[in-house]
């Protein structure tokens, strides 16, 4: 790899870790609870799925099913989660969003934008759409994979 190219992409890591930890940082006080990061990346995904099994959780965030036993007791015990059992499988455990779990989400979610909409502020509409043209070329995002 070309020194430019890792240079490039050294920048782009301290971009991307700098606009992360803002956007994170805005959520986690615009939910105005002792919350995590991963909890409100558990609480989104849930919410996306609207149930899944505890199983389904810890494949999608690579760890033990343990670490997501854990998670999800800790968004129960603040009433943001709620876990019972699958009608297909006596086994498994489902996991759904709470109204004040999804309330949170939302404020977070809120938050975040206010963020972004902070940071394209700095640029002009040309500079806005250019950006988020090569932003969601970057990421391999089109229209069907939202």
């Amino acid at each position: 790899m070309d020194a430019s190219r890792e240079e490039q992409a050294r920048r782009i890591q301290i971009a991307l870790q700098h606009l992360r930890r803002s956007l994170d940082a805005a959520s986690l006080k615009a939910a105005e609870q002792s919350i995590t990061v991963a909890q409100m990346y558990l609480l989104y995904f849930i919410r996306q799925q609207d149930k899944c099994r505890l199983t389904q959780l810890a494949d999608r965030f690579g760890v033990k099913p343990s670490a997501i036993t854990v998670m999800v007791d800790r968004l129960e015990k603040a009433g943001y989660a709620k876990r019972f059992p699958d009608p297909d499988d006596r086994r498994s455990m489902l996991a759904g969003i709470t109204p004040a779990g999804k309330e949170a989400l939302e404020r977070a979610l809120r938050a975040r934008n206010e963020v972004l909409i902070g940071h394209l502020s700095r640029l002009d509409e040309a500079e806005v759409s250019v950006f988020l043209r090569l932003l969601e070329k970057f990421a391999g995002v089109t229209e069907e994979n939202e």
